[in-house]
C-alpha cells in the first residue's frame, strides 16, 4: 500500500479496478493538534442555513444550485465499485467523486467553502469539531425515509445523538494484526511487541490518539482519559515501545501481507484486506481494549447541492446498497436491515462484529476538547520525536 501524499486524489469510480477495494489507511496528520494546541475553535465559512430553537433548520434542504449533480469528498479506497454508477443510473445526478486521506485535509477544503463538496466523510471524533464550528448543517429527515434502517447503537451514539447531522457510513475498530507463523505463537495482547521475532519489525499507527491509546490501554488507563499524569505516564511507555519496534506508520496492509511486519497496530478493515491477500494473518482485539471509530456521512453547511446530498445518504441507507457496501470494503455496517444481505463469513466475524462485551472495551474516541487535545498532540509529538 502506498503512502499517501496529503494531496487530493481526484478519482473516478470507472478508473477503479475489480479488487476488493478497502480504504487502506486512516492518515490523520498533525495538523490538526496543531489547531488544537492553538485553542481554535471556529473557522471562516459561508453562513449556514437558520435553525430554530431545537436545532433543526427552517426549511427542508434543497439545492442552492439546480442542477442535477453531487460533489461528493470521502476517504482512498473506501466505496463499492457500484455505488455510484447505481444511483447516478436511478437518480439521474451525476457524481464528481473525489478522495482525500486524512480528517485534517477534509477539514481544511470545508473551513474555505470553495471546494463545492455536498456530502463529506469525516471520522466520528471530528464531527463534534465540526458541528462546533458550523462546518456541517443539520440533516433533514424528512428527506431520510431510510433513517429507520440504522442499529440503535448508531442512532443514540453520544457522538451525535439522534443522527442530527450524521449517518454511519461504516465502523470498525482497532486491534493487532499478525504472523501467527513468523511469531509462533497466538496473539491476545500488547505484550507480544516484547517477543523476539516481533523486535525491530513491528508497527504502531500514525495517529496521536491511536497511538496513544494503546500506550493507555496497556497500562490499564481509559484511552480517552483527561488525566495528565495518565497521559505522560503512557508517553513513557511508548518512548520504551519506540526502542522495540520497527516503525511508526499508518502505511500497514503492504508490510503484512509482503511478511516484511509480522505485528501491528491497526484499523481492522486493512487487517482484513491484508489477509485476503495473506491467509496467514489474523487480526485480534487485544485483551487490554481498543476503539472504535465511525466514518459519518455529513452535508456541508456551503453545499451547493444539499437535496442531492440527502438523496444519496437514503440511498446508502438502502439494504441492498448497504450491504453491497459492507461486502465490499470489509468494515462494519451500521444498517441493521442489511444485515441478511451482508457475507455471512463477515457478520459472523467477531473480529468485524464484536460482542457486546468485547464492544464495551471499545470505547469511541471522544472530543476531548482544544485543551486536553493539545496535550495528546504533545505527547505524541515527543513520541514520535524522542
Amino acid at each position: 500500500m502506498a503512502r499517501k501524499d496529503g494531496t487530493v486524489r481526484i478519482a473516478r469510480l470507472w478508473d477503479t479496478d475489480s479488487r476488493r477495494l478497502t480504504r487502506r489507511s486512516m492518515l490523520r496528520s498533525m495538523a490538526f493538534f496543531a489547531l488544537a494546541a492553538q485553542g481554535a475553535t471556529a473557522c471562516a465559512i459561508s453562513e449556514a442555513p437558520p435553525r430554530n430553537a431545537s436545532g433543526a433548520t427552517n426549511t427542508k434542504a434543497s439545492n442552492n444550485v439546480a442542477e442535477n449533480r453531487l460533489n461528493f469528498f470521502n476517504w482512498t479506497d473506501y466505496i463499492a465499485k457500484d455505488t455510484i454508477p447505481g444511483f447516478e443510473k436511478e437518480s439521474g445526478i451525476g457524481v464528481t467523486y473525489d478522495n482525500f486521506s486524512s480528517n485534517d485535509e477534509l477539514e481544511a477544503k470545508i473551513a474555505t467553502g470553495a471546494p463545492g463538496y455536498d456530502l463529506v466523510v469525516p471520522s466520528d471524533n471530528f464531527l463534534r469539531r465540526f458541528v462546533r464550528t458550523n462546518l456541517v448543517r443539520p440533516l433533514d429527515h424528512d428527506l431520510l425515509p431510510n433513517l429507520k434502517n440504522l442499529e440503535r447503537r448508531f442512532r443514540e451514539a453520544d457522538y451525535d445523538p439522534g443522527n442530527r447531522f450524521s449517518v454511519p457510513w461504516a465502523w470498525g475498530t482497532t486491534g493487532l494484526a499478525y504472523s501467527r507463523s513468523q511469531l509462533g505463537t497466538e496473539v491476545t495482547g500488547f505484550d507480544a511487541y516484547d517477543l523476539p521475532a516481533a523486535r525491530g519489525r513491528s508497527i504502531v499507527l500514525d495517529e496521536a490518539r491511536d497511538g496513544m491509546g494503546l500506550g493507555l490501554l496497556a497500562l490499564g488507563y481509559d484511552p480517552n482519559t483527561k488525566d495528565a499524569q495518565q497521559i505522560e505516564e503512557a508517553t513513557r511507555y511508548l518512548l520504551d515501545l519506540k526502542k522495540k519496534i520497527g516503525q511508526i506508520t499508518s502505511d500497514v496492509v503492504e508490510p503484512l501481507t509482503s511478511g516484511q511486519t509480522p505485528l501491528a497496530q491497526v484499523y481492522s478493515g486493512d487487517a482484513f484486506q491484508a489477509k485476503d491477500t495473506n491467509p496467514d494473518l489474523e487480526y485480534v482485539i487485544p485483551e487490554e481494549g481498543g476503539l472504535t471509530y465511525v466514518d459519518l456521512l455529513c452535508v456541508p453547511a456551503t453545499a451547493p447541492h444539499a437535496e442531492n446530498a440527502h438523496r444519496f445518504i437514503d440511498y446508502i441507507l438502502r439494504p441492498d446498497v448497504g450491504a453491497e457496501l459492507a461486502n465490499t470494503i470489509r468494515y462494519g455496517s451500521a444498517n441493521t436491515a442489511a444485515k441478511p444481505m451482508i457475507d455471512k463469513e463477515l457478520l459472523d466475524n467477531p473480529m468485524v462484529y464484536p460482542p457486546a462485551d468485547v464492544l464495551a472495551k471499545l470505547p469511541f474516541t471522544k472530543d476531548l476538547g482544544p485543551d486536553v487535545e493539545a496535550r495528546y498532540a504533545d505527547a505524541w509529538t515527543k513520541v514520535k520525536t524522542g
